[in-house]
Formats: C-alpha cells, structure tokens, sequence
C-alpha cells in the first residue's frame, strides 16, 4: 500500500465510526455553459483520491476508500475523450472504483444512514446542492460532524508527509525557474517592455511542465497595491517591479515566491534602504522558526525590525520602539500578515476559514495589519510556511482620518516624501518547511540579495 492509503487509515481513525463523503466539484462556467474554468479537484479530496474527474466522490466507509467516478456518455467519448479507465483510477487512487450512479445504492444496501455522514463544503455554494440527495442537507462547516471533519483533516494536512514534502520540493523548485526566467526578461531589451512580458516567460515555464499557476500572479510595478493583479504597465527603469508568483505543479501542490526586482538593473540608495530592512527582518523571522513557536511572534519580530529601521532612517521618529510599537504605527508601511501555511493551497485549507490558521482558542485581532495575519499557530515539525515581510508606501493610508493622530505624531512626512514616488512596495517572499532544526528552505535557488539580484541581471 502507498502514501494514500495511510491518509485513508488516519483519517478513518480520527473519523469512526462516521462516513466521509467528499466531492472533487464541476467545472464552472466562465461566461457561458459550455466554455468553463479549467477544471481543478477540490484541494481536499485530490489529497484523498489523487488527480480525478469532475463530478467524482471519495468515500471512506468502515475503514475502506472508495472512488466513485461519473459514466462516460458517447457524447462525452466524442468531446473529450473516454477518460481515465477504472483500473488505472484504482491504481492512483489506492480505492475501490465504482460509477457515481452507484453511490445512492451503496450506501443503501451498506446500511449508511444520512445523518451518519460527514462532508465538506466546496467553494462554490451552489455546488453543493449535489450532496442533498445523498445527506438531506448541505454541508456547513456549523454542522458538528462536518466541522469534527474539517479538523481532522486539518490536522492531517497540516505536517506534510513524505509524498507531501516531495510534491512540494517540485512546485517550489518550478517557482524558482520561473522566477528566474521572469529575471531574465526583466533585463533583455525590447522596446516598449510592459508587465506582460515578464509574465510571459514565467507562465511559459510553468505550463511547459504541464503546471498551471497556483493564484493569480501579481507583477506590477505599483508593488504598494499589495494584490495588484491587473498587467500591462509600461517598464519604467526608475521603478522596482514586484512579482509574486507561484507555480501549481501537475499534481496540484503550490509554491509562493516574491521578489522586487530593480527594472534598471541596478537599485537606487532608497530602494536599497527599504530592500535591505525587508531582507533583515525576511532572515530575523526565519532564525525564528522552530517548533513550539508561536507563530504570531515571527510576525512581531518582522514588526520590531521595521521599527527600529525606519527610526533609524528618520520616517518614523518622536517615539522609543516600544512606542512605535504599541501605537500600531507600523503596520501603516506594513499591513499585512508576515506569511501562511502552504500546500495544496497556495493559502493552505483556507476554504475552512481560520480552522486551520488559527489553533483553537485564537482569533484574529481587529488591529488593522494584525487582523491580516494568516496563521496563529504554534509551529510543528512537518508545517510548511511562508515567509513574507514587506514595507509599502500607500499614500491613501497617511492621509485616513482613523491614522492621522498616530501619522502626525510619529511619521516624519518631509522624510518619507520621496519613497512614495522611488520606492512603492518591497516584499521578499520564500517557502519554509519547519523541522527538528529549525526550518528548511524550499527555495534555495533564488537571488536574493542585493548584490546576487544586481549581478545575476549583469549577466543576464
């Protein structure tokens, strides 16, 4: 037996003596019927089942997995083939393959009451109207045996197995190469160069591995609109260009980087000063993974750093450290969280809400930055995260009335000026697995300095 079936037996443990029942989802039309998304399992039946088809149900009854595959039509054999044969579904899957037609009577004739299974809700709401013939309801994280389910896979999921580390070893490694290929296009010449360009060569390595994107990338040089999925902007060479980009490997595992990269080739003294406190507190964070620490602390150590950097460069001033810190003011350049689990989910099982994010008994903070943290958990062997800090000039946020009493007591706004218009945004984003040691990069390959990013674009 593989990898699928000692998910199957752990998770039948934590279950009994309940039915799971999980669904792969549909397609989802893009525009019309017929002209839908490209079709990807539902994160938590693919770590279950493997690669399916849509329409499919996993099933762990008594012990034993089973797939249920839909039938294959004529029409179906014409359009798009006859899809993947049941010994070869069998064989990926470690279940019992049957047709979803059979579903309704075998949990008949195997004595299942509906108020014995448990299940999952899948993204699209709608979706889920296919489980009420089976369950006489939806499912609903409220439920108690769904919720009961939802954490036990959570916990399953939470510490990558063997297979799940070295699926995740070829998502990370693909997101390098395509990063380094966005490197590269950054400093070819072409006239006219836009954002487009650089997005080209990355998706260009990631589909050419028969990979897809694991969210929608962001490659832009307004790098202070912390999602700005929206390319086209022209290349400016004054400007740094951010790219936060992850590729989603065949087999449905993600990787996350993100770089800021000079557009010239060569970063200014401003973009330096910024580039390299991201850099200093992006390490202060990783010296701070290990197991049992809590992982809200790494975001604050990120926080310190950046208090006592920009003091240090006079956009903050009029306070000690612990002031700056206490009053909130640097989540005005840093207002999101300083990372997040990874794994089928480029923001691992975070179709679950803070289930996973949070350990049981945390809730977010209602702090503006604070309350954009992602994780809040204390840190296991075996969890694979994100770390991202980031530094953000965003004018509208230094003229919000709910921060002008903390911005004109602590912002130096003469100073601070000029990075509006040179600096933007700065993020430095790698991927950690914590261990026995500390943490693991999954990452290593990247330029990440300063002088690494300036000499790899010399020789470009």
């Amino acid at each position: 037996m593989g990898y699928l079936h000692s998910r199957h037996e752990a998770l039948a443990k934590a279950m009994a003596p309940y039915t799971v029942l999980l669904s792969s989802g549909f397609p989802q039309c893009r525009n019309y019927p017929d002209n839908t998304y490209p079709f990807r399992p539902a994160s938590h039946f693919l770590y279950l089942a493997g690669w399916s088809a849509p329409g499919s149900y996993f099933l762990l009854h008594n012990g034993q997995a089973h797939l249920f595959l839909p039938p294959y039509t004529i029409d179906d054999v014409v359009w798009s083939g006859p899809g993947e044969s049941t010994q070869e579904a069998a064989r990926r899957s470690e279940c019992t393959v049957h047709c979803t037609d059979e579903l309704a009577d075998f949990l008949h004739t195997q004595g299942v009451r509906p108020e014995s299974i448990c299940a999952l809700p899948l993204p699209c709401e709608a979706q889920n109207e296919s489980f009420e013939p089976l369950l006489g309801r939806s499912p609903s994280l409220g439920h108690e045996l769904d919720r009961k389910l939802a954490l036990a896979l959570v916990e399953l999921r939470l510490h990558a197995d063997e297979q799940a580390q070295a699926e995740l070893r070829v998502a990370c490694e693909l997101t390098v190469r395509a990063h380094l290929e966005g490197l590269k296009a950054l400093k070819a010449p072409k006239e006219g160069k836009t954002e487009y360009d650089i997005a080209q060569a990355m998706l260009k390595v990631v589909n050419g591995c028969g990979g897809y994107v694991s969210f929608n990338p962001i490659i832009s040089t307004s790098g202070e609109r912390l999602h700005q999925i929206k390319l086209g902007a022209a290349l400016v060479p004054d400007r740094l260009l951010l790219v936060d980009f992850g590729a989603e490997s065949s087999s449905g595992w993600a990787g996350d980087i993100t770089n800021t990269w000079p557009v010239s080739g060569r970063f200014s003294q401003r973009q330096a000063q910024i580039y390299n406190l991201v850099l200093e507190a992006h390490r202060s964070c990783v010296e701070a993974l290990a197991i049992g620490v809590d992982y809200a602390q790494v975001h604050r150590r990120a926080v310190e750093v950046f208090a006592e950097g920009l003091d240090k460069l006079g956009i903050l001033h009029g306070g000690t450290i612990e002031e700056y810190l206490n009053s909130n003011v640097v989540s005005l350049f840093f207002p999101h969280g300083v990372g997040h689990l990874m794994g089928l989910d480029v923001h691992d099982m975070e179709d679950l809400g803070d289930l996973a994010g949070y350990a049981p008994g945390r809730e977010r903070s209602t702090l503006f930055g604070w309350k954009s943290l992602r994780l809040n958990r204390n840190l296991e062997a075996g969890m694979v995260v994100t770390i991202e800090p980031g530094l953000y000039f965003i004018p509208e946020l230094f003229q919000a009335p709910q921060f002008m009493e903390t911005v004109d007591k602590y912002v130096d706004m003469q100073i601070v000026g000029p990075y509006f218009e040179e600096v933007h945004g700065v993020r430095i984003e790698r991927d950690y697995m914590v261990s026995e040691t500390g943490s693991v990069l999954l990452t290593p390959d990247m330029p990440t300095t300063i002088e690494e990013i300036e000499q790899f674009m010399a020789r470009a």
